[in-house]
């Protein structure tokens, strides 16, 4: 009994040394945010319109998941995602549609750096 108390007390050091999300965060909402945005900065860059329509959603969808990631104790898998998250809204601003593509395919390469991050330390 002792014992099972003591490491309860110490789960939280426990968890934050392995990678782990805190207990009762909701890490999967933030995992599907980002998987969301992948899939769309996996998209074919589309229009001027479109792309400042797309940018917008990535960006909201990864500036969603940035607080989810920070409330489960994962401060660089945050800000991995929300450096993701302004690259997606610098499509907004997209004055051309050439413009949208590297705009796109820059935010995609954060994004995908962010899952990298999450794949190989977990939640840090």
């Amino acid at each position: 009994m002792r014992r099972g108390l003591i490491l309860l007390a110490l789960s939280p050091l426990l968890m934050a040394q392995s990678g782990l999300p805190r207990p009762r965060c909701d890490f999967g909402a933030g995992v599907e945010a980002l998987r969301d945005a992948a899939r769309l900065a996996a998209l074919p860059p589309p229009g001027l319109l479109d792309g400042r329509a797309r940018g917008e959603e990535m960006s909201t969808r990864l500036r969603a998941a940035v607080p989810v990631f920070i409330g489960c104790g994962c401060a660089t898998l945050a800000a991995h995602t929300a450096e993701a998250a302004g690259l997606a809204a610098n499509m907004t601003g997209a004055t051309s549609a050439a413009q949208i593509a590297p705009m796109q395919e820059q935010a995609r390469f954060r994004i995908s750096m962010a899952q990298g991050h999450m794949d190989r330390q977990g939640c840090r």
